[in-house]
């Protein structure tokens, strides 16, 4: 956040404070929204005790946990364990919970993202204690490799793709 001088790996101290500033904002205008932490990678588990460490360590505050998690059909079961152990983790850690605040794969294979996605929300209902608020899906409108991003949900001439029915589970 806002390099150089809140890069977290060079000085957690800064990056808590404007971490913070960002939270305390959020908090007078609207007391009771939820000020969410989003970090990529939500599989790395190592890399969330890194931040969530650091910014606890230095007084960080935050409401929630939020999480990406952009698979492929490769690598999706594998990374998948690791969210659902991940977010685990966080609300045993931080006593927080978390939200998959990203999530896609190509439209193109969209019977292998239904998979996933299903299976993902399935297993983030399943959450102990209501601890995960969901899941999302970035950019789903996304069609035709807009600006070269092809993780939407929608087919070449922007109709949805059975990824969407995911969601009606």
């Amino acid at each position: 956040m806002l390099w150089p001088d809140g890069k977290a790996s060079e000085s957690m101290s800064n990056y808590a404070q404007l971490n913070n500033a960002g939270y305390d904002a959020v908090k007078r205008v609207f007391p009771s929204a939820k000020v969410i932490v989003h970090i990529h990678n939500g599989h790395q588990n190592s890399r969330f005790r890194s931040i969530f460490d650091g910014l606890k360590n230095n007084g960080g505050k935050w409401d929630m946990i939020g999480m990406s998690l952009y698979p492929t059909a490769e690598n999706w079961t594998t990374l998948s364990d690791d969210i659902i152990n991940n977010m685990n983790d966080m609300i045993a850690r931080y006593n927080t919970p978390v939200i998959v605040c990203e999530t896609g794969m190509p439209w193109d294979d969209p019977d292998t993202a239904y998979e996933f996605l299903s299976k993902l929300i399935t297993r983030c209902q399943a959450i102990a204690n209501n601890q995960c608020d969901g899941v999302l899906y970035w950019e789903p409108q996304s069609y035709n490799s807009w600006e070269g991003y092809t993780l939407g949900a929608f087919d070449g001439s922007g109709k949805p793709t059975k990824v969407m029915d995911a969601f009606k589970n």
